[in-house]
C-alpha cells in the first residue's frame, strides 16, 4: 500500500508541478555526511529506497510530461492575429446550458464547421482554428439557444481573456480546462447574411449528443416557471441540475459568511446520497424476486445500482469535481469488491484523484478538488475510528433490554449517539477545512460549525430529495421553497447573532502546505501529544510576519501603489506601513457582478488588508463607483471620502458592523499624513461644488497626490476621469504641486484628457492606463499615446500589464524594468503582474488601439470590460 501511495502522490506532485508558478525549477537541498561502513543489509536498503526514489520520480515525470503534451496540445487551437475581432462565419452545436445575461445569452459550442471567408482554407481553419467556443448571442424574434440544436452564426473571436491581479481568480483555467480557445460576441446582423445567428437544426449531429443536456435545460425553466421566489429556485436548480445563475450575489455573500456554500452546490454527500436510496430502492425490490436472487445477489445487485445511479446523478448534476471525485470513489470500490478484493481507504482515496487528474488533470487547480478531498479523507479517518468504538461497547455489554422500556431506551441512546457522532464529524471537517479554507480563500467561517450542524441534515434529508422528486411531481419543489425560505431565515440570524470571519492573506507554498497538513493531521484520530505538536504548523495561519506576505506592507515614510486591473474601471490601491486607502472601486458589470465582489476583495484579503482606513470615490460614474457598495457590505471602513452628492446611496450606505460611515466632502487644500506619508487632494475647489449642476460629473473629480517625503521623493497622482479643462485649471493653480514619479492616466486615457501642458507639469516617470479591452469608447486614445511617445514618457496599460504594483522602497522607486524600456510593454518603474506571474493557458489577444471617439462623459465610461 505505501508503494502505490507513493506513487499516487507522485503522480498529483507531477500534474501540479506542470502548473507550478512561473515554472520554477525543482530544487533539491542535498547534505553531505560521512558514509557508514556498507553491509549487506545497508545496501539491500539503499537498493530498495533507490527503486522508491526512482519509481517515484518516473511517475511524477510521467504526469508532467502527459499534462505538458495535452497543454500543448490544446494550446496550438488559436484565432490569428489577423482575424481577431473580425466577422467569422461557422456552423456550431450548441453545448452546455444556455445562460441568461442582459441582452442574450452566454454559451458554449461546438464548432461543427467553419465557414471560411475569402481568402482563408477551409482544410486549414478546420486543423488550426479552435473547435470550442464561448459565445455571447443575441436573442432574436424571442428564439432562445437549446443545448444540442445546431446554428449559423457569425461572430466576432478572440481569445479568452483574464484580468490579472494579486491573489485574484484565474478566469482564463476555466475556459482552458472546459476546452475554449475562443470566445467572442454574435453580431445581431451577420455580415452578407441578413442575421447574425440562423438556427439551422434543433436536433444534435448525433442522436446521443445533447440529450442530458436538454433534460438539464427543460428542468431548469420548469424550476423557474414553477416557483416564484428566485433564491429558492435558484438553490433548487443549483442541487438537481448544478445551474446557480439564478442565485443573487447578495446571497452568495450569506452562503459564504454562514460557511455552507458547499451545500448549495452538488457535493459527494448528495451524489451519494441518492446513490444510497437507489440502492435500497433496487435492493428490496431485488430481494422479492426468488429467480432474480439466485442468478445475482441483490446486495451487488445494490451496488451497482448505486454506481449507476450516481453517475446519472453526477451528470444530471454537471459533471464536477466533487461529483466526480465521489464516482471515482465509488467505482473503485465496486470494481474492488466484485473481483473479492479491498484496498485500504486511504489507497482508494488517492487512486480516484489519480483517476480524476488522469482524465482532467486541470481539475487539482481548483479549491473544489482540495476542500472535496481533505473533507472525504477526514470522514474516511473518523469512520475507521467508529466501528472500534462500538465494538468496545458491546465488549463491554451495553446492549439493549429486550422489554419495550428497553427497546425505547436503546432507540433513544442511539439518537443520541447518532448526534454526538454528527458533532463530532462536523467539528474534525471544521478543523481540517479552516487551515485549508484560509490559505485557497484567504477566509473561512467560524459559524460554520454551528451552520453545518443544522444545515447538512436540513439539505441531505430535506432540500436535495425534494429538489429531486420535483422533477417527477412538481408540488416536491413548493415544498423544498418553503424549507429553503424557512433554513435561510434561520441562517441569516444565526450569522447576524455570531458574524465571526476567520481572515488569512496569501502565505508561501511552504507556510501553506505545512498549515494544511497540520490540520487535516489534527482531524486525524491520534494521541493528544501528536495534535499538539501540531499544532505550532498553524500559528502563521494566525500571524504571518510581513517578510513573509505576497506584497509585504512598506516601512515608515513610504507608501505602495496598486493600480488593479480592473477592466474598463479606476480602482488604486495606496498602503503605508499601518494604514490603507482605496481610491475608486471599478465597475459594476451587469447585475450579478462588480469589481468589488471579483477582484479587489480577493485583492485585500490576499494582501492581508482588513480594514480601510479612508475610501476614496473621485465621482459618480458607475466604473468608479461599481464595486464601493459590496467592499462597504464586507469590510469596516473608517471614512469615506467623495464628491457624491448628498441624495447618492453610498453615502447613506452602512458598515458591514451596521455603523454609519463617516463622509468628507473632496476639497482642494485637504491634507494629512500617514506613517510620514503625505496625502494631499488638489481637485475639486469650493466653487465647483457651487456651480455643480451646470458640470458634468467628470469635472467634480477628486484629485490626489501621495507623497513619500525624504532622499529621492517619490510621489503619484491619482487623476479619476479630469478633463482639458480641469487639467488647464490645476496647471494655471499650481504646476510645481502636480510634479510626480507616478501618474494614473485621466479618463483611461480618452483625448478629452492628458494635455499637453498638463503632462508637462506633472513630468511622470511612468503612466498607468487602467482600461477594459477592447472597449467600445476606443481608449487609451491613439493621440494620447502619441503625445506620451513625443514627450518619452513611459506608458503601460492594464490589458497587458495585469496590476501594475510600485513601491518607493524598492531600487528608489524602480522595482522593475527600466528608464527607457518600450512603452506598453515594460514599465519604467514598478512591476506588471501579468507578465511576472504568466501561466501558459493565459495567451489573450493583443490589445488594439484605435482612435478616440470623442467626448466620453457621464456613465459612458463605465460598463465595458
Amino acid at each position: 500500500m505505501g508503494v502505490w501511495l507513493l506513487w499516487a502522490g507522485a503522480w498529483l506532485a507531477g500534474v501540479f508541478w506542470q502548473m507550478a508558478a512561473e515554472g520554477a525549477a525543482l530544487r533539491a537541498l542535498l547534505g553531505v555526511r560521512r558514509r557508514p561502513r556498507l553491509t549487506l543489509a545497508r545496501w539491500r536498503r539503499g537498493v530498495w529506497w533507490a527503486w522508491l526514489a526512482v519509481s517515484a520520480l518516473a511517475v511524477s515525470a510521467l504526469a508532467w510530461s502527459s499534462t505538458s503534451w495535452r497543454a500543448s496540445t490544446r494550446l496550438q487551437d488559436a484565432v490569428p492575429d489577423a482575424w481577431v475581432d473580425k466577422p467569422v462565419a461557422a456552423i456550431v452545436q450548441v453545448e452546455g446550458l444556455p445562460q441568461a445575461v442582459p441582452g442574450g445569452v452566454l454559451l458554449d459550442a461546438r464548432v461543427i464547421q467553419w465557414l471560411p471567408p475569402q481568402g482563408l482554407d477551409a482544410v486549414a481553419m478546420a486543423r488550426d482554428w479552435p473547435r470550442h467556443l464561448s459565445l455571447r448571442m443575441p436573442v432574436q424574434e424571442g428564439v432562445v439557444p437549446a443545448a444540442g440544436e445546431r446554428w449559423q452564426v457569425v461572430a466576432q473571436l478572440h481569445a479568452p481573456d483574464g484580468q490579472s491581479n494579486p491573489g485574484a481568480w484565474d478566469g482564463t483555467l476555466a475556459y482552458f480546462e472546459r476546452g475554449v480557445r475562443a470566445v467572442g460576441s454574435v453580431q445581431a446582423k451577420g455580415a452578407g447574411n441578413g442575421r447574425g445567428a440562423r438556427r439551422i437544426s434543433d436536433q444534435a449531429e448525433r442522436p446521443w449528443q445533447g440529450v442530458m443536456d436538454r433534460l438539464r435545460q427543460r428542468i431548469r425553466a420548469a424550476i423557474a416557471a414553477h416557483v416564484p421566489d428566485r433564491r429558492a429556485a435558484g438553490i433548487l436548480a443549483g442541487l438537481s441540475v448544478g445551474d446557480q445563475s439564478a442565485i443573487e450575489q447578495e446571497d452568495w455573500g450569506l452562503f459564504r459568511q454562514a460557511g455552507i456554500t458547499h451545500l448549495i452546490s452538488i457535493s459527494g454527500a448528495h451524489i451519494a446520497m441518492f446513490g444510497w436510496m437507489a440502492a435500497w430502492i433496487v435492493r428490496s425490490l431485488w430481494s422479492r424476486w426468488p429467480r432474480g436472487v439466485h442468478w445475482w445477489p441483490a446486495p451487488d445487485v445494490a451496488m451497482w445500482a448505486a454506481l449507476c445511479a450516481s453517475t446519472l446523478y453526477a451528470v444530471l448534476a454537471g459533471w464536477g469535481v466533487p461529483a466526480q471525485r465521489t464516482v471515482w470513489m465509488m467505482a473503485i470500490v465496486c470494481g474492488l469488491r466484485a473481483i473479492g478484493r479491498r484496498w485500504p481507504w486511504p489507497l482508494v482515496w488517492m487512486g480516484s484523484a489519480v483517476g480524476l487528474t488522469v482524465l482532467d488533470p486541470w481539475a487539482i487547480r481548483q479549491a473544489g478538488f482540495w476542500l472535496s478531498y481533505v473533507a472525504v479523507g477526514v470522514l474516511l479517518s473518523a469512520g475507521m475510528a467508529a466501528p472500534r468504538a462500538r465494538q468496545l461497547a458491546v465488549s463491554a455489554g451495553v446492549t439493549p433490554l429486550p422489554s419495550w422500556r428497553g427497546r425505547i431506551l436503546g432507540w433513544l441512546a442511539s439518537v443520541w449517539a447518532g448526534a454526538r457522532e454528527l458533532v463530532r464529524i462536523q467539528c474534525l471537517i471544521t478543523l481540517a477545512l479552516t487551515p485549508l479554507s484560509l490559505v485557497v480563500f484567504q477566509q473561512a467561517s467560524l459559524s460554520s460549525l454551528l451552520v453545518n450542524l443544522i444545515a447538512i441534515p436540513v439539505f441531505t434529508i430535506g432540500i436535495t430529495p425534494l429538489a429531486l422528486l420535483g422533477v417527477l411531481w412538481a408540488p416536491c419543489w413548493d415544498a423544498g421553497a418553503w424549507v429553503i425560505q424557512s433554513l435561510m431565515g434561520l441562517v441569516a440570524s444565526l450569522v447576524h447573532a455570531w458574524p465571526v470571519m476567520a481572515s488569512s492573506p496569501v502565505l508561501p507554498w511552504w507556510v501553506s502546505l505545512f498549515a494544511v497538513l497540520a490540520g487535516a493531521a489534527l482531524a486525524v484520530p491520534m494521541h493528544w501529544r501528536w495534535r499538539l505538536g501540531l499544532l505550532p504548523f498553524a500559528l502563521p495561519l494566525l500571524h504571518l510576519p510581513q517578510g513573509w506576505h505576497l506584497l509585504p506592507a512598506p516601512k515608515p515614510g513610504h507608501f505602495s501603489l496598486i493600480a488593479a486591473d480592473v477592466g474598463q474601471g479606476t480602482a488604486v490601491l495606496v498602503r503605508t506601513a499601518g494604514h490603507t486607502l482605496l481610491f475608486d472601486t471599478g465597475p459594476r458589470i451587469g447585475e450579478q457582478t462588480n469589481a468589488g465582489d471579483r477582484t479587489l476583495l480577493p485583492l485585500l484579503r490576499a494582501l492581508g488588508v482588513n480594514r480601510l482606513d479612508t475610501l476614496m470615490i473621485s465621482h459618480e460614474d458607475t466604473d468608479h463607483v461599481g464595486g464601493a457598495m459590496a467592499i462597504m457590505g464586507q469590510m469596516p471602513v473608517a471614512r469615506l471620502h467623495s464628491s457624491l452628492l448628498e441624495s447618492h446611496a453610498l453615502r447613506h450606505q452602512s458598515d458591514v458592523a451596521g455603523t454609519a460611515i463617516p463622509h468628507l466632502p473632496c476639497q482642494a487644500g485637504q491634507q494629512w499624513q500617514w506613517d510620514g506619508v503625505h496625502f494631499e487632494v488638489l481637485h475639486p475647489w469650493p466653487q465647483d461644488y457651487a456651480s455643480r449642476e451646470a458640470r458634468v460629473p467628470n469635472a467634480m473629480s477628486c484629485v490626489l497626490k501621495v507623497s513619500a517625503k525624504g532622499p529621492g521623493e517619490h510621489s503619484a497622482l491619482l487623476t479619476g476621469d479630469i478633463e482639458a479643462e480641469q487639467e488647464a485649471a490645476l496647471v494655471a493653480h499650481d504646476p510645481q504641486a502636480l510634479r510626480s514619479t507616478v501618474l494614473v492616466a485621466a479618463h483611461h486615457g480618452s483625448k478629452t484628457s492628458s494635455t499637453a501642458g498638463f503632462l508637462r507639469a506633472v513630468q511622470p516617470r511612468q503612466v498607468v492606463i487602467q482600461v477594459g479591452r477592447r472597449n467600445r469608447y476606443g481608449h487609451p486614445s491613439a493621440p494620447v499615446l502619441a503625445r506620451y511617445a513625443a514627450m518619452s514618457m513611459n506608458w503601460v496599460a492594464t490589458p497587458a500589464c495585469g496590476a501594475f504594483v510600485w513601491s518607493t522602497e524598492a531600487r528608489d522607486g524602480a522595482a522593475a524594468g527600466t528608464d527607457g524600456a518600450a512603452s506598453g510593454a515594460l514599465p519604467a518603474l514598478g512591476q506588471c503582474w501579468r507578465p511576472s506571474h504568466h501561466r501558459y493557458w493565459d495567451q489573450p489577444s493583443a490589445m488594439q488601439v484605435r482612435s478616440g471617439h470623442g467626448r466620453q462623459t457621464g456613465d459612458a465610461a463605465g460598463h465595458d470590460q
